[in-house]
């Protein structure tokens, strides 16, 4: 990828989360954000760690509040992307069908009528941010 080509401020975020003292002042609102966005969702832990890129010892801790860690910046683009998912989906499908979306079947591409978590779980982040992408595009579509 041509860093080059970044807008100034992709750049300035990634520079931010490369530094711990950045990260370790995110993380605590990003744990409880996930852990709230995948409750929503109602993932199983197996998932919602796999989805975090943790094991699921690590994910039940953040999932309870008591892990002490700090995220990395990798996990932190992670967090984002759910975010900007869960915006995605209650603008295209209000909050009710928008929380049950992830857990459900898709036929279209690139799900393969499996659910969009299934998806995201099988890859790094790319995965997520493909997700990210496809709702960006359903969204722009019905603004039209």
């Amino acid at each position: 990828m041509n860093h080059i080509s970044r807008d100034h401020g992709d750049r300035s975020q990634n520079d931010r989360l490369q530094r711990t003292k950045d990260r370790k002042e995110l993380t605590p609102v990003a744990v409880k954000t996930v852990a709230t966005l995948f409750d929503l969702w109602a993932l199983p832990e197996r998932k919602a760690a796999k989805l975090m890129n943790v094991d699921e010892a690590t994910w039940a801790a953040m999932d309870d509040g008591s892990w002490k860690g700090i995220l990395s910046a990798e996990q932190l683009e992670r967090t984002s992307a759910f975010v900007a998912i869960y915006r995605s989906l209650t603008e295209i499908f209000g909050e009710t069908n928008g929380e049950s979306w992830p857990t459900t079947n898709n036929r279209l591409d690139p799900f393969r009528g499996k659910p969009p978590v299934d998806f995201m779980a099988t890859g790094d982040i790319d995965k997520i941010q493909a997700v990210r992408r496809h709702l960006k595009v359903v969204q722009e579509a019905a603004a039209v």
